[in-house]
């Protein structure tokens, strides 16, 4: 039986063979890889992970009083982006290292904007789901738009956005964004033009949302922001479920405000059977899974074991959320 040094707890399995590039990578400094499914309140993750010197999460939350269960605890990996399931402040007075992967399927989250975004222009299920009744229409179902000429609005020209602009612009569309963070040059290297936040949700037939969920960002997209804007529009979201308040969608689409969404994340997960979401044919559901390709996996489980090796042997991980957390612990670049 092998003698570990550290234990590290992965939460949430994507799949059984994507752990092992991580385990391997943990093994290489002693770390032992425990794995358990998502776990979804704060009991569980109390009972499965007290004690931890590590933990890896894919989507569970992780409170103050999780942290204070592993007392010799060092990082808190989040398997994505946003890591807003994670209480920082709490790390940070604890000495523990919040680190994400932002940058390992920028691509894959890009692409699937664009294909939810086809989806809706194109129709592309509601028209398949008539040929397996029987029906054939050669006629797409109106409003209809042509994409060349069309204007794509982005909000957060980060790198998933920058990436989305990248191929829109094959597409011959027209490209403003919103982001406030971001330096004018950006825009100009991307051929984004720079708008408020109003100018573009009134100028666009497709709005892409890229933007992490923040108290500024939660519910951006409320009853204001999808009544202004077109009622040919469609909403696409990639980023974080509650970015947009579900009931003012349903609304606006049952309404007619805005003419359907492309949804990949949710204010819920799983959404439940009955959502109000799954009955229309005016929305576009995927679950979550903008991120996986099979090569975006295996990079996944390596970065993940490699960054969390390097805080437990008192490094600096390539992405640290909470840089404030280095005055009071040492992590050597």
């Amino acid at each position: 039986m092998t003698d570990y040094t550290y234990k590290v707890v992965h939460v949430g399995v994507h799949t059984e063979e994507s752990l092992e590039p991580e385990r391997l990578e943990l093994e290489k400094v002693s770390a032992q890889q425990i794995v358990k499914p998502i776990l979804y309140t704060e009991d569980d993750m109390l009972e499965h992970t007290r004690g931890a010197d590590g933990m890896i999460i894919m989507e569970s939350h992780v409170s103050r009083r999780t942290m204070e269960a592993s007392p010799n605890c060092r990082v808190v990996l989040r398997t994505g982006v946003g890591v807003d399931t994670i209480d920082i402040e709490a790390a940070t007075d604890l000495g523990i290292a919040v680190v994400n992967v932002p940058d390992v399927w920028i691509r894959e989250v890009a692409n699937h904007a664009l294909g939810l975004l086809l989806a809706c222009n194109r129709k592309i299920l509601i028209l398949d789901r008539a040929i397996r009744a029987g029906e054939w229409t050669r006629v797409i179902p109106p409003p209809v738009g042509s994409l060349h000429g069309e204007t794509l609005g982005i909000v957060g020209l980060g790198q998933i956005g920058r990436a989305l602009a990248t191929r829109a612009s094959a597409f011959e569309m027209n490209l403003i964004a919103y982001d406030p963070y971001v330096n004018e040059s950006v825009f100009n290297e991307y051929g984004v033009k720079s708008v408020s936040f109003e100018e573009l949700l009134e100028r666009s037939d497709y709005v892409s949302a890229h933007t992490p969920l923040t108290d500024e960002t939660r519910h951006m997209f409320n009853e204001w922001a999808l009544n202004s804007m077109k009622q040919t529009a469609y909403l696409i979201n990639t980023a974080r479920g509650p970015v947009v308040d579900t009931d003012a969608l349903i609304s606006a689409i049952d309404k007619g405000c805005i003419a359907g969404a492309g949804l990949d994340v949710f204010e819920q997960e799983p959404i439940p059977e009955d959502s109000p979401l799954s009955k229309s044919d005016k929305i576009v559901l995927t679950s979550h899974s903008a991120y996986y390709s099979d090569p975006a996996l295996h990079a996944l489980a390596i970065r993940n074991g490699q960054e969390v090796a390097r805080v437990l042997t008192g490094h600096k991980p390539l992405n640290l959320v909470n840089p404030e957390v280095l005055e009071k612990v040492k992590l050597l670049d």
